[in-house]
């Protein structure tokens, strides 16, 4: 009997440390250093997601350096595949700013004020208006290609007419216009793209400050 109450207490002993370390355990994983760890590893994940769309954003300005370049020299260099070239990679400018703006709105609700974001969303809104003004320069560049190449093409077409010599035959000239105008189309995309980016980053700013 002895020997029973013995072991008995004995369960009651070990059952009662369990019970102590899981409240221990319970107590530390509520305690408000483990709580601001967790704040603190959630807060560099998010670091991480801004400097993501950064990233992709300062892409996407790079990519439209190069479109005003190309769009910048004289147009007689550029043929119709130039052209045709050059409107699929700003169609692909336009999707990914739509993909940033997509993320964008996902951090509307994730996002805390007074974390440290700032400097990142900061940064994201000042590239996106940087994108959106180069988008609009494209549009400035390729009108005054337009109306350079409408005014070559009449000067050729006249030219071809009176049997005179020309640097391109009509069929060129034309398939030249009618790429840019696919290419105006395009950026007539890739402007409004922009401007929704632009306002998604600066709400973006606002709900993080």
């Amino acid at each position: 009997m002895q020997m029973k109450s013995t072991i008995a207490g004995v369960f009651t002993a070990i059952f009662a440390v369990n019970v102590v370390f899981a409240n221990t355990a319970d107590t530390a994983a509520g305690s408000p250093a483990n709580a601001a760890a967790q704040a603190a590893a959630a807060n560099e994940a998010k670091i991480k997601e801004m400097k993501d769309i950064l990233f992709k954003l300062v892409r996407q300005d790079e990519y439209l350096d190069e479109a005003i370049e190309t769009l910048d020299c004289e147009t007689g260099k550029l043929t119709s595949d130039d052209i045709s070239a050059l409107g699929l990679s700003l169609k692909l400018v336009k999707n990914n700013l739509e993909h940033i703006t997509a993320l964008n709105k996902k951090q509307f609700s994730e996002v805390q004020p007074h974390t440290g974001l700032a400097i990142y969303t900061r940064t994201i809104l000042s590239y996106s208006r940087k994108v959106a003004a180069k988008a609009g320069q494209t549009g400035e560049l390729l009108s005054a290609a337009l109306a350079k190449g409408k005014k070559s093409t009449m000067r050729d077409a006249v030219s071809s007419k009176k049997g005179g010599k020309v640097g391109k035959n009509l069929t060129e000239l034309l398939e030249e216009r009618q790429a840019m105008e696919t290419l105006s189309a395009e950026i007539k995309s890739l402007k409004i793209s922009a401007k929704k980016l632009t306002a998604t980053s600066k709400w973006l700013y606002i709900v993080s400050k």
